[in-house]
């Protein structure tokens, strides 16, 4: 039957728009590596999957995620833990779920979540000169009322350099650090129990951001540290960094009243189309509910959450039946530390459930634009070269992707340690544009441009569609 409707359908779209302009299909002709031969066992998905790609991208499927998520960020706003505006929406979400018709749609508890919740919090710089700092308190950070002399430093290395000769004791430390991609600099978020162990009575961090029009950005990392942790600007530490060059004194007054308010209940939502000959063998997309206090929470990761929805509605109207079960979870507490996909994990570690493909999209549910577009993949060698068969038919339809091996897999992180086939989506905006807005009050649905969740939600239904019903890896 599937056959049938994807046949009918590519003959309706042949007067379509095209999902690639004219410069874009000149740049496929031009490209050989969009015109790679397929291996013959993936040749019999060729037809129908580019039908369900181009129903995506330039059929009655354009615009439906965008649809979708905006009416959820638009009603809810941001989804932080232990707020009614997240469950709230996961019950709005659940609803819509049943609506559309999926199998098993349902939500998991996820009990003795750490809940922390941000106060009217205020830094301001006394000398030399007062300057009220643009801040955004850190997640775990106490409260605290604290007035001290400033260091910057742009490294541990130097803060550890000059807590040995004692210059950090009683002091505020600042940091400057060079942006050396996320995971690297990220590390500084988590800075205020080095700080205070260094003799340091606060920590402002630069945001761990890679472009600033003087935003900062929050985030997880001092959670169990006694000293009051912000983000700053880039603007504002620069601007400190000068001064103290120049030889000025630098006070800083603290006065936070977030805290850490006891533990909440959450949930993961789950929906699925069941499969039809091996429902116990999982395909799992995924990507998080939940995100911090700031903007709509659109790009990290109510993107990612509406792309993997619609990659699972458009399979389930073009009738598609797969022989694996097809699941999708929306994670909660993600931002705590992946904290629903750990219990949602440990919760199934022992069922009679065997995850066959594990993967998530959490970097911007973004338009792949070049070859520096990438799924991640962890698993062996044989597996590795299936997926990247499934890749060169995502290339066969004009789309830049290619795989980079990687451990660290997110959320899914947990089965790719067991060795399950695990993968993340990456694109160039992911890697910069992406951190423009990330944990920022600019994180609204404006982000997104023509194309972004529709070619995410293209492959993710290509994926999801091969790897359900393959042989096996």
């Amino acid at each position: 039957m599937f056959v049938q409707r994807a046949v009918a359908l590519v003959a309706v779209l042949c007067s379509a728009k095209a999902h690639i302009n004219d410069a874009e299909q000149k740049a496929v002709n031009d490209d050989s590596r969009f015109v790679q031969p397929l291996p013959d066992w993936i040749e019999p998905f060729e037809n129908h999957t580019k039908a369900l790609f181009t129903y995506i991208t330039a059929g009655e499927g354009r615009g439906v995620a965008f649809d979708w998520l905006a009416e959820l960020v638009d009603t809810f706003g941001h989804r932080h833990l232990g707020t009614a505006a997240l469950e709230d929406a996961i019950d709005f979400t659940v609803e819509r779920l049943k609506a559309d018709g999926f199998d098993n749609v349902h939500t998991e508890d996820v009990p003795d979540l750490p809940h922390w919740e941000r106060g009217d919090d205020l830094a301001e710089l006394i000398e030399p000169r007062r300057h009220k700092l643009n801040i955004l308190a850190v997640d775990g950070s106490p409260s605290a009322d604290v007035t001290a002399e400033a260091i910057v430093v742009q490294s541990f290395d130097e803060l550890n350099a000059k807590a040995k000769s004692g210059k950090v004791e009683g002091k505020i430390v600042v940091f400057l650090e060079k942006w050396s991609g996320y995971t690297q600099t990220v590390k500084y978020r988590g800075s205020a129990a080095i700080v205070e162990k260094a003799g340091g009575v606060g920590v402002l961090i630069k945001s761990i951001g890679t472009f600033s029009l003087y935003s900062p950005h929050t985030g997880s990392g001092a959670r169990g540290a006694n000293v009051p942790a912000a983000c700053i600007t880039t603007e504002e530490a620069e601007m400190m960094y000068r001064m103290q060059e120049r030889g000025n004194k630098l006070v800083i007054h603290l006065n936070f009243t977030s805290r850490e308010v006891g533990t909440v209940t959450s949930r993961n939502t789950v929906f699925e189309i069941t499969g039809s000959e091996k429902p116990k063998e999982i395909v799992l997309l995924s990507g998080h509910m939940d995100s911090w206090d700031v903007g709509q929470g659109a790009l990290d990761d109510g993107g990612g959450c509406a792309a993997v929805w619609h990659a699972l509605l458009v399979l389930k109207k073009f009738g598609v039946r797969p022989k694996r079960t097809i699941r999708v979870v929306l994670w909660t507490a993600e931002e705590q530390g992946l904290l629903g996909a750990k219990a949602y994990h440990k919760a199934h570690n022992d069922s009679d459930e065997t995850f066959f493909f594990v993967s998530e999209t959490d970097q911007g549910a973004f338009r792949p634009k070049s070859w520096s577009s990438h799924l991640t993949f962890s698993g062996t060698t044989e597996q590795m070269k299936t997926y990247d068969d499934i890749v060169l038919l995502i290339n066969s339809f004009g789309v830049p992707l290619s795989i980079e091996p990687k451990a660290e897999q997110g959320d899914v992180t947990f089965w790719a340690k067991e060795g399950v086939p695990a993968s993340n989506y990456i694109t160039e905006q992911g890697r910069d544009y992406y951190f423009y807005f990330h944990h920022t009050d600019a994180d609204y649905m404006t982000i997104f441009k023509d194309g972004d969740l529709e070619f995410t939600s293209a492959m993710y239904a290509t994926l999801a569609h091969v790897i359900a019903n393959m042989d096996s890896w």
